[in-house]
């Protein structure tokens, strides 16, 4: 086989091989294009339905208690290594 490691023989890319490979990783990449919109789309609709049916609120409810505030955690220094303190 033409490009095994080892046999001395290299294989030589042409410039038909490389427009095949830019032709396949052109459409490869329109795909990957169209299935992005499809997603979008998908996402987009779905939202709208939640919004429309009120699963989604426009704003926060006011009245409902805010959380409380997590209490302070210690920070431990340390000090850095390296240097012995001197004394």
């Amino acid at each position: 086989m033409a490009g095994k490691r080892g046999e001395g023989k290299t294989t030589t890319v042409t410039g038909a091989d490389w427009q095949r490979i830019l032709r396949i990783m052109d459409e490869v990449y329109a795909d990957y294009l169209s299935g992005m919109v499809a997603l979008r789309k998908r996402v987009v609709d779905d939202v709208k339905r939640k919004v429309s049916d009120g699963e989604v609120p426009g704003r926060p409810d006011l009245e409902q208690a805010l959380p409380r505030e997590r209490a302070a955690v210690p920070t431990w220094h340390r000090r850095a290594r390296g240097r012995r303190p001197r004394g």
